[in-house]
């Protein structure tokens, strides 16, 4: 499968929202209380996402040949990876890495960043750690009830 992969902008804002959505409902939200939920898919909106474009987050896409948007990866100042998500259906074909590989990259270009960090939901930890990351803490729980393991990768 070929992905051709680019930096979002204000325009792909609303297929954004709809992939991460839709992943976190499917694969997020069955293990989180149900007063996680509003917040968190809240926090996906097309209007959030141009928000947080505007604040000079970053939003790397990885589009399939058909015009799909396959997966995003969302990093803030460059070392905090906030969103990363893969389209159900794709799972197991390599974009994960290749888009987190992209990501990567770019904050080690525009930064020297060594040292990422995320919170990971439960059900994306192994991907994580197939990447190299490492829990860096307890499980949080946030004031909505949503539980994340904090994780952190440290490059040589």
């Amino acid at each position: 499968m070929r992905i051709r992969c680019r930096l979002g902008c204000s325009v792909d804002a609303v297929a954004i929202g709809l992939l991460a959505r839709r992943v976190t409902r499917r694969w997020i939200l069955p293990e989180q209380p149900g007063s996680a939920a509003g917040p968190l898919l809240y926090g996906m909106s097309a209007k959030v996402i141009r928000q947080k474009m505007l604040d000079g987050h970053r939003f790397h896409l990885a589009w399939q040949d058909d015009g799909r948007l396959a997966g995003v990866a969302a990093m803030r100042d460059d070392s905090h990876l906030f969103q990363f998500f893969v389209s159900t259906g794709l799972h197991g074909h390599g974009i994960a890495r290749q888009l987190w590989q992209r990501t990567m990259r770019d904050a080690i270009r525009r930064a020297g960043t060594r040292h990422f960090t995320l919170k990971a939901s439960a059900m994306a930890v192994p991907v994580y750690q197939h990447f190299g990351f490492r829990p860096s803490g307890p499980l949080l729980v946030s004031d909505t009830g949503l539980v994340t393991q904090p994780i952190h990768l440290d490059l040589p």
